[in-house]
């Protein structure tokens, strides 16, 4: 019997139906949709990835190398690799440019032997008789018409019939030939087109008058760190040919010869060295064509235990990709690591440390001392998949043991069916428009979501920066403001601007210059001085004396160090990495809890901060990001579809969802229940009663999803 594993944790006996392809194992290994022993009602949501991307991830794999290290992963891009070598013909294509001419001369003019048959036909269609045509008719009187005194006269006669025999072994082996060659240019013609598909979006991608020219200036980094110049050249000529060849192979189907060899016919692999192959000039190349296709061209049937071992291959892959996506987003974003990159702490001046870790089962998990991250690599392709059915099968881990994000194959496709060269990522999109937040990765309130990527894909690693990114400010910040209770220190100066003290409560709201931080701790020095001489004088003269102000005195210098360290990065900028302006917003109570800050940068001019949420009920603080990006913020949104903001206007750029209308200008969606002040689309709008995100369609479509599963996912 069949064991089934979540790899997200847990077993069952009976694979849940429907199931997310590659979301089990079944007996440790994973599977698609032709795992023997599946029923013939099991439903399987989306497809194993097709060769193509397969071999992307797995030629990326191979280059990273087993156990990479962090600096390893992290200048390595995470996209298909040799693009300019596979732009270039192949030795495949080199051969059938050279002798495709040789097999056209074979279609059209073969090489014919001669059959001669005797038998008995109409006198009409007789031409030649063999001397035994006499007796042949005097014993077989069923083919007389009449007789006469003198003679008979026939309506059958033998006949010497002399026909053109086609189907010889050197002509079935150019006409399978053809039929190969067909196959192999296709998928390479794919291939060259998502190559083409990656120049196009690095195009797209680094559109100034779309995007932010910082999101631009990355993208065509990367595109310049994977492509060369002379790639595009390369590319163009190569399609050219391999097109024009196609057309060839294609108008050989027309041909006599092809006509006349049935398909049913197979060739070996091995050719048999006969005359015709050997000594024909055209079928000398026929045959050389044909070592080549399977030299480079092949591509042998599987046994079950060879898919299987291959699967297993790309799945690993497949999680070692994610993994790069991960390292080199973290990478962009600052931090660093101290291990290997599948076990690794990573560091970042004035944020929590991380723990990063990759278990056996590919997951990808991220702790933080507030919180957790996991990644589960689907290798699969959730396009064509039913979208609700999906969300809901995702939906069993939200809230489940920290955040979950779900990283499946996205595919790269032309937007319209003419001749464009822009280009989109596929991604997956639910019915009810409250889950397009959950199909694009953007998590309220610990849903699980989904996060479309590919090796193809030019944008990959932004939409994780930008994943990651919104995940960390969320989770591996330190609290602000920095507030500590030293009840009995003595009154502070009140020139201090970096802080806040009332009573017991000292609130730093911003990072003490050196100036500021010297003096804290000089005066803290100096009132530990008198109050030490202060306790000397007591104990001499044998009077009570507090040491209450001389411990919170003692205590002091820590809090202005913790001031120092913890909010001492607020001011860099986390566009352009240069030093901004701290604003704080000290609000109205006493411990701080309703403080807020607020930076602008000078060089760049973006803004950042700490807001609170608008919402009745919900409390929370979270940080946005506002950044420069040379594009006029009303009109961002309406350049982008809903599925691409704003991840293609901003990029990794961005903090909190901004809101996509010019009236919600300035607003941005909490990331812990999803509300957004300005209420000016469907996808922030909020309920004017109880300030909660609209989630009314959503509920609608679940009820009637679940009602139609035969089986609950979890």
């Amino acid at each position: 019997m069949i064991r089934y594993q979540s790899r997200l944790g847990g077993g069952a006996a009976v694979l849940p139906n429907p199931a997310l392809c590659d979301g089990w194992t079944a007996d440790g290994h994973r599977f698609a949709g032709d795992l023997p022993g599946l029923g013939a009602d099991q439903a399987l949501l989306g497809t194993w990835p097709d060769d193509l991307d397969a071999d992307a991830v797995v030629r990326l794999a191979a280059v990273i190398g087993e156990g990479s290290e962090w600096e390893v992963m992290s200048a390595t891009p995470a996209v298909a690799q040799k693009l300019g070598e596979r732009a270039r013909p192949q030795p495949l294509d080199l051969e059938i440019m050279r002798h495709l001419q040789h097999l056209q001369h074979v279609c059209h003019r073969p090489r014919l032997h001669l059959r001669i048959e005797e038998e008995r036909v109409p006198v009409s269609r007789a031409r030649r008789s063999p001397t035994r045509a006499v007796a042949e008719l005097v014993s077989h009187p069923g083919d007389w018409e009449h007789r006469t005194l003198k003679s008979i006269q026939p309506s059958r006669v033998l006949a010497r019939l002399v026909e053109d025999e086609w189907n010889l072994y050197e002509n079935r082996v150019a006409v399978r030939l053809v039929d190969h060659l067909l196959k192999y240019l296709a998928k390479r013609l794919e291939e060259l087109r998502k190559i083409e598909a990656a120049l196009a979006a690095g195009r797209d991608h680094s559109d100034k008058a779309h995007t932010s020219f910082w999101r631009a200036r990355r993208v065509y980094q990367l595109w310049a760190d994977t492509l060369t110049t002379k790639t595009e050249d390369d590319l163009r000529a190569t399609m050219r040919r391999l097109e024009i060849a196609q057309r060839d192979l294609q108008a050989l189907l027309g041909a006599p010869l092809y006509a006349e060899i049935p398909k049913r016919l197979a060739v070996p692999l091995v050719l048999k060295p006969t005359n015709i192959l050997v000594n024909d000039a055209h079928y000398r190349k026929v045959a050389a064509l044909w070592r080549a296709w399977v030299k480079f061209g092949h591509k042998r049937q599987e046994t079950i235990e060879q898919r299987t071992s291959r699967r297993q291959q790309e799945g690993r892959a497949w999680d070692k990709f994610v993994l790069l996506l991960v390292a080199r987003a973290a990478g962009a974003l600052g931090w660093s690591a101290s291990g290997s990159a599948a076990s690794c702490t990573l560091h970042r001046k004035g944020w929590a440390a991380l723990e990063l870790k990759q278990d056996s089962d590919g997951i990808v998990t991220i702790r933080s001392p507030q919180g957790l991250l996991r990644l589960l690599p689907l290798c699969a392709s959730l396009v064509g998949a039913d979208p609700l059915a999906v969300v809901t099968a995702i939906r069993t881990w939200d809230a489940d043991n920290g955040e979950v994000v779900v990283v499946h194959l996205g595919v790269e496709r032309k937007k319209d069916a003419d001749a464009t060269r822009e280009s989109e990522m596929i991604r997956l999109e639910a019915a009810p428009t409250a889950e397009t937040d959950r199909a694009n990765g953007w998590t309220f309130g610990g849903r699980a979501v989904l996060f479309g990527c590919s090796p193809w894909s030019i944008d990959s690693e932004e939409r994780m920066a930008r994943l990651l990114s919104g995940w960390l400010n969320r989770r591996a910040v330190v609290r602000f403001p920095v507030h500590q209770s030293l009840s009995s220190l003595p009154p502070v100066p009140p020139e201090w601007t970096w802080m806040r003290a009332a009573g017991a409560d000292l609130v730093a709201l911003r990072s003490p210059t050196d100036g500021e931080g010297r003096a804290a701790k000089a005066w803290a020095a100096a009132q530990l001085r008198e109050l030490e001489a202060l306790a000397l004088r007591a104990k001499q003269a044998r009077q009570a004396f507090a040491r209450a102000p001389i411990a919170a005195v003692e205590a002091f210098p820590a809090f202005v160090d913790a001031a120092i360290n913890d909010l001492g990065n607020l001011g860099a900028c986390p566009v352009c990495g240069e030093s901004g302006v701290v604003e704080p917003r000290p609000g109205e109570r006493a411990d701080g809890a309703d403080a807020t800050w607020w930076a602008r940068c000078s060089h760049c001019e973006s803004e950042w901060g700490l807001r609170p949420c608008p919402s009745r009920g919900c409390g929370s603080k979270f940080r946005v990001l506002a950044a420069a990006v040379g594009l006029d913020p009303r009109t961002a949104p309406t350049t982008v579809s809903a599925a691409d903001w704003p991840d293609k206007v901003y990029g990794r750029d961005v903090w909190a969802q901004p809101c996509g209308t010019a009236s919600g200008l300035g607003n941005y969606r909490c990331p812990a229940c999803g509300v957004c002040p300005g209420g000016g689309c469907a996808r922030c709008r909020v309920d004017d009663t109880n300030k909660t995100p609209l989630h009314h369609a959503e509920a609608r479509a679940r009820g009637a999803l679940t009602s139609s599963l035969k089986t609950p996912t979890r």
